[in-house]
């Protein structure tokens, strides 16, 4: 993603520069003093909705265009308004640990044989070299059949990547439909019966 985001001194109180369609932000690592900015808040949320874990430039001011990722968000919980980011400055020539979504292809047999599918884990660690990064790392599922799941150990390897997450994480599983039992003739006679018993007892 070919972005640039222009960061600006932090002037007033976050909230009014939040009022103002700002929002507070950091810029650390790489060697460098952690550094406090406000940017654009349309302009991040444009880049969280294409893709969180992009590549971008941060101008800063008097130091120039830096190679970040977006390391933290924090929302306000109730209207989603940014709250505050985290750019963390990368060296394009060392590995970074992050994170990348799992997007799932297919459907799973299993689920079209009326299972339930049960997503455990959204996304997964690992450590690569930036220009390894990509938006989305696709899992087919379509051969999940009731009763299966899928670990970690289960993914494809993907060149460049080391993965942190433990490989006995589960990531999706099929379950079976959950089925109500009717009550047995037997079982709907005992409330009446126990009832019974219980007023030849008072009598």
């Amino acid at each position: 993603m070919n972005t640039t985001v222009r960061l600006t001194e932090r002037s007033g109180s976050t909230s009014s520069q939040r009022s103002k369609g700002f929002v507070p932000v950091v810029v650390y690592g790489a060697g460098s003093d952690t550094q406090s900015f406000t940017a654009d808040a349309k302009t991040i949320n444009e880049i969280l909705g294409k893709n969180p874990r992009a590549i971008l430039k941060v101008e800063l001011p008097g130091s120039g265009a830096k190679n970040v990722v977006i390391q933290e968000v924090q929302r306000q919980p109730l209207s989603r308004q940014l709250l505050h980011i985290d750019f963390q400055q990368i060296d394009m020539k060392a590995e970074l640990d992050t994170k990348v979504a799992f997007h799932f292809t297919g459907e799973a047999a299993g689920v079209k044989n009326g299972g339930v599918q049960q997503v455990e884990l959204y996304e997964l660690d690992i450590r690569t070299l930036p220009d390894k990064l990509t938006v989305k790392f696709d899992v087919d599922i379509s051969g999940l059949e009731i009763g299966d799941q899928l670990l970690v150990s289960d993914l494809p390897k993907h060149e460049g990547w080391e993965v942190l997450t433990p490989e006995d994480t589960l990531i999706v599983r099929i379950a079976s439909p959950l089925t109500l039992e009717e009550p047995t003739e037997d079982a709907a006679e005992q409330p009446a019966a126990t009832a019974a018993e219980e007023d030849k007892q008072k009598e």
